[in-house]
């Protein structure tokens, strides 16, 4: 367990060291980079897609994975959005009643995994459709617009002047999300869960429990995701975010966090999320077309999933599941 600890923290050290050479080039190469403005739209910009990264993390932690984040986060907007447009009696509803979608979405999922032993990868691709598809009906397809002006100028805002009120949210989601998965007993069963499902079976632990607790916790997360997309764009639609889960899953993959589960945590989140901001605005600088961030990101995945398992002195053999998480799902 310690050879994985210093090999995680090596693997980190290498990040944020990535992320100091990116962030160092762009200064030097790219002259409007360091602007109060690039940065205040750097800090408001990346929140969304850092929120749902979160989300996916206990998950993958536990050895499954939540594919359907994006589309618990757009339903979470809508009706958020609905119960704002429907006037100031209904307002105050809209952030506990996003969120408790975002919950109840989430335990769905963990039913299906739990209860059902569907593959996580298959039952959140399929309630990845079924949140969509709700979401559409609702709508029946245009964007819900008409949100309250104050409502916006919350997802806008900077606190000092200086500070985006989104990244102040995801960092305190970050934190919470760490502590979490740091000191409570949910949060360590998750990671040794992931580590060796068997094992955690022999010794007891409370799987059906594990499972629910950690899906509902991606869906608040993404939910909160929802609320933060929905304050900056003034709008809600079920379609909002095509590119965020490639996004998504590459940030969990920089991170360090194993495909299998056991292995990860938020700081590596944290510093894939900026460093993966930095390469973004990179490439906006050099004028590359959304289809090609698109396509330079896809490559990014399937390369780093190579070259983490090549450090790990793995091979790729690592990344093929092994005899005991046969069974987990």
């Amino acid at each position: 367990m310690s050879v994985r600890r210093d090999s995680h923290g090596s693997y980190l050290f290498g990040l944020g060291a990535l992320a100091l050479v990116i962030f160092a080039a762009l200064s030097l190469f790219a002259p409007n980079f360091l602007s109060f403005a690039n940065l205040n739209s750097m800090g408001s910009q990346f929140p969304e897609f850092g929120l749902l990264a979160l989300a996916v993390l206990p998950t993958m932690l536990s050895g499954g994975i939540d594919l359907s984040v994006v589309a618990m986060a757009n339903l979470a907007s809508i009706v958020a959005a609905l119960l704002l447009r429907a006037g100031p009696e209904f307002a105050w509803l809209a952030i506990p009643a996003a969120l408790l979608i975002g919950i109840l979405c989430g335990l769905l999922n963990g039913c299906l995994v739990a209860y059902l032993r569907l593959p996580p990868i298959l039952a959140t691709l399929g309630t990845l459709q079924l949140y969509g598809g709700i979401g559409i009906v609702v709508t029946g397809g245009p964007a819900i617009t008409g949100i309250p002006s104050w409502y916006g100028a919350f997802g806008n805002a900077s606190i000092g002047g200086f500070l985006p009120v989104p990244l102040l949210v995801f960092a305190l989601a970050a934190v919470g999300l760490g502590l979490y998965l740091r000191l409570t007993p949910s949060g360590m069963r998750a990671r040794l869960f992931g580590a060796n499902p068997v094992a955690a079976r022999f010794a007891g632990m409370p799987e059906t429990s594990l499972i629910l607790k950690i899906y509902g916790m991606s869906g608040f997360i993404a939910a909160l995701a929802g609320l933060v997309i929905l304050a900056r764009v003034n709008s809600a639609n079920a379609d909002y975010g095509g590119s965020y889960l490639l996004l998504v899953i590459l940030i969990n993959i920089l991170a360090g966090v194993s495909p299998f589960g056991g292995s990860g945590s938020v700081t590596g989140i944290v510093l894939a999320v900026i460093s993966l901001q930095l390469i973004s605005s990179g490439l906006n600088f050099l004028a590359f077309s959304a289809f090609a961030r698109d396509l330079f990101f896809g490559g990014l995945l399937i390369l780093v999933m190579t070259v983490r398992a090549l450090f790990e002195g793995a091979g790729l053999a690592r990344f093929r599941p092994r005899p005991d998480k046969a069974t987990s799902t």
